[in-house]
């Protein structure tokens, strides 16, 4: 199915605006990067639902590029040389920017997960001395005399 004459700058616009989508994405993600490894939770949610709008937005520009890709073969071919190579250029850049920014979530799943499982051990071990305290206290039993001080108020 054609999606009849086909407009090279209908699809160069789109394709410019998707990679451009794409260049915002990739900053936010350099960004979530910096807030996981700086412990910034607050900041985090913010970039997060950033993101979540980028996605969003491309999702609708996917949308008004899906006539193009219906019959992409045939719209590839049926657009003017200089164009092809600027539709070409655009998409390799887009697939470099998609891996990347894949990869890179990838790396921050991996990281906040060794940061919730340190947060995780940290807990145990706090935990942990707390109850070996409350039990050295038992053993210990009262202390008596001038030594003991009324911490109680």
């Amino acid at each position: 199915m054609s999606t009849g004459p086909i407009q090279p700058h209908g699809l160069i616009a789109l394709l410019t605006q998707q990679r451009d989508l794409y260049l915002k994405l990739r900053a936010l993600s350099d960004k979530q990067r910096s807030m996981i490894s700086g412990d910034r939770p607050g900041l985090l949610l913010e970039i997060l639902k950033e993101r979540h709008d980028l996605v969003a937005a491309l999702a609708r520009l996917n949308e008004s590029l899906s006539p193009f890709r219906r019959d992409w073969d045939a719209n590839y071919a049926a657009l003017p040389e200089d164009e092809r190579g600027q539709a070409s250029a655009l998409l390799r850049e887009i697939n470099a920017l998609l891996a990347g920014i894949l990869r890179a979530d990838q790396e921050d799943e991996a990281l906040l997960a060794a940061r919730k499982q340190a947060i995780a051990a940290d807990l145990a071990a706090t935990t942990g001395g707390r109850v070996a305290n409350a039990a050295y206290a038992r053993q210990a039993g009262p202390v008596s005399g001038p030594a003991a001080a009324d911490v109680t108020g």
